[in-house]
């Protein structure tokens, strides 16, 4: 306790001894406190009813209005943003819709053209079973014609040979032939 009251023993008094001097402050002069500390509490009163009636007036409706405007802003982008999502969510319903469709519809190309194709399968299979079967018919007509021909032809192709070989004429007979090759008929 005694190291506290030694500083304030001090403050107290020097300003007594300053005034005594008359050369030290004015400030500092016990006679002019009861004045100075009606100035300042004139002055502060002043300044607390002006910042408080005049311009904390202001800084409230500056901020309020502030307020406002982050507010509406903040509504806007929520409506915004609601929109936006409802769109989203639009498209991408209209998406899903259009795949489907779209895969329906290729699904129907692909049974139309399977569809054409196997029609297409069955005439060609058709008119090749056809074509084989009129070459059947014309190769078993050759082949009836071969051999009912080929008798006269080795008979006449023989008779040639003989005639060039031994230089005489000798009429072969197709019935012979056909006993000679064991072909009876």
């Amino acid at each position: 306790m005694l190291r506290y009251t030694f500083p304030f023993y001090l403050l107290l008094t020097d300003p007594i001894l300053a005034s005594d001097e008359k050369g030290g402050m004015p400030q500092l002069n016990p006679e002019s406190f009861s004045s100075q500390v009606f100035w300042l509490t004139l002055l502060f009163i002043l300044l607390f009813l002006i910042n408080h009636f005049f311009f904390l007036p202001k800084i409230k409706k500056i901020r309020k209005k502030r307020d406002e405007t982050i507010q509406s802003y903040l509504d806007e982008a929520k409506k915004l943003n609601d929109s936006f999502n409802s769109l989203v969510e639009k498209m991408n319903k209209e998406l899903s819709e259009a795949k489907i469709e779209q895969n329906t519809l290729i699904k129907k190309a692909f049974e139309e053209n399977k569809k054409i194709f196997d029609k297409k399968i069955l005439e060609i299979n058709s008119d090749f079973e056809e074509k084989k079967s009129k070459l059947d018919s014309d190769i078993e007509k050759n082949k009836e014609l071969i051999t009912n021909e080929l008798p006269k032809l080795c008979v006449n192709l023989s008779d040639n040979l003989y005639e060039k070989i031994m230089g005489e004429k000798n009429k072969g007979n197709v019935s012979d032939f056909k006993k000679l090759i064991g072909d009876d008929k």
